[in-house]
């Protein structure tokens, strides 16, 4: 399966104790298994419980780039957002 998140999101970094570019949180057995700037590929275990418009949560392995590119973060709370935080230091590394 393919989203609509990439590299420039999720960061091209992999560390050396991560399998794979990110997680989706709801589904553990998933991997990001391929980035290219816009675009992840996951590999489920099995037959993909999403399909093609849904919305999936991925969690970035480096948050750093990610970060940088937002202005805010929104916090969730068992799912819920709760808060709004913005980054300080957006628009600093001039």
């Amino acid at each position: 399966m393919v989203l609509d998140t990439g590299s420039k999101v999720l960061g091209a970094d992999q560390p050396a104790w991560a399998s794979g570019g990110g997680r989706l949180p709801e589904h553990p057995g998933a991997r990001v298994v391929a980035l290219s700037e816009h675009h992840a590929t996951v590999l489920f275990d099995g037959e993909p419980p999403v399909r093609r418009g849904d919305v999936v949560r991925v969690a970035p392995n480096h948050v750093c780039a990610a970060v940088n590119l937002a202005d805010d973060l929104v916090v969730l709370r068992a799912g819920l957002p709760v808060d709004r935080w913005a980054v300080a230091a957006r628009g600093a590394n001039r």
